[in-house]
């Protein structure tokens, strides 16, 4: 059930991430809420993206600045919805909740606070927070909510594969490294499609000589542009499974689990804490080990299993949004 959002006005603070932030105005849009928009992470160079996940203080002033430049103090907002928060300082905080007294604050997590250890300190702010990791939530005391899917992943009923199995990601930690192995172990006669990104070539150079993983990279396995959402979904539509790989420090699933839900694809995944959630089926989803991945040559000829139309729900953006918001939209 859509809770109603009729006449309310919320502020919306995301990061940008393959126009998901978009989606979820729009939604919230669709029930009838005036939305503000302010970025998390208002910074768009990969330089600055990386200074704000390893010195986070470093661009603290700016993102003040930001905030307080771009937020509208008058606007007596009913909710203020926060994605990560990692460049939410305690001082904008503080005056936020003094502006907007009578505004509900939720948090959604869909980083693990392994990432983000600087948001904890922040958890007091929020009159409700969630999070995609169930480690996190049992350590901190905050709600679970695995992630969601959004309409662009609903798999269109002629879709027809054309690779076996693809990857798309960003080649950070040991990804590089898994994507070759299993490459490696891969049959003469299966198709894959590999898309490792990088956010510029200094980053392979950086790599090169700080990650292990890198030794035997090369830079022509890499793509240096990001590819859109459209070209991520019509690439998922023409494969038969997924290969997801999580940060070794997050336990919860990322997105591509839940897009590869959406899509009813198949999925190859390092993350074995997949077996715990509604949706598991070991018709549909392989379990590989991140040091020696071997998918089972079964897996990628047996055909996908539907699940249950309720589950499929809960994990659509709107289930997503109802669950999350629904202990306050009535």
């Amino acid at each position: 059930m859509k809770h109603s959002l009729e006449s309310k006005k919320v502020l919306l603070v995301a990061p940008q991430f393959f126009g998901y932030e978009e989606e979820i105005r729009t939604e919230i849009e669709r029930r009838g809420a005036q939305v503000d928009f302010l970025l998390d992470r208002p910074f768009t160079s990969p330089f600055l993206k990386a200074i704000t996940r390893w010195r986070r203080q470093w661009v603290m002033a700016s993102a003040d600045n930001y905030y307080l430049k771009h937020t509208n103090l008058d606007a007596g907002y009913d909710y203020v919805f926060v994605i990560n928060g990692q460049t939410l300082s305690t001082q904008v905080l503080e005056l936020w909740r003094r502006k907007f007294g009578h505004a509900k604050f939720f948090l959604y997590m869909w980083d693990s606070f392994g990432n983000r250890r600087d948001v904890i300190s922040n958890l007091r702010f929020f009159d409700h927070a969630f999070t995609f990791d169930r480690s996190d939530a049992l350590s901190y005391g905050i709600h679970f909510r695995p992630l969601f899917f959004s309409k662009g992943f609903e798999a269109p009923a002629d879709s027809l594969p054309q690779w076996d199995i693809s990857f798309i990601g960003t080649a950070h930690t040991d990804r590089y490294a898994i994507v070759s192995k299993v490459a490696a172990g891969l049959g003469e006669d299966i198709q894959s499609y590999w898309y490792l990104f990088l956010q510029a070539q200094w980053v392979y150079w950086l790599y090169r000589a700080i990650n292990p993983g890198f030794s035997t990279a090369k830079r022509m396995d890499f793509r240096f542009a990001p590819l859109t959402k459209p070209d991520v979904q019509r690439v998922f539509f023409a494969s038969y499974a997924v290969l997801d790989i999580e940060h070794p420090q997050q336990t919860g699933l990322t997105m591509r689990t839940l897009e590869t839900l959406g899509a009813r694809k198949k999925l190859v995944t390092t993350n074995a804490s997949v077996r715990e959630y509604d949706f598991y089926s070991p018709h549909n989803i392989c379990v590989i080990d991140r040091d020696d991945p071997i998918i089972p040559a079964a897996f990628l000829r047996t055909p996908y299993v539907d699940v249950d139309p309720a589950i499929y729900q809960r994990y659509r953006l709107e289930g997503w949004l109802d669950e999350i918001l629904g202990s306050e939209l009535v």
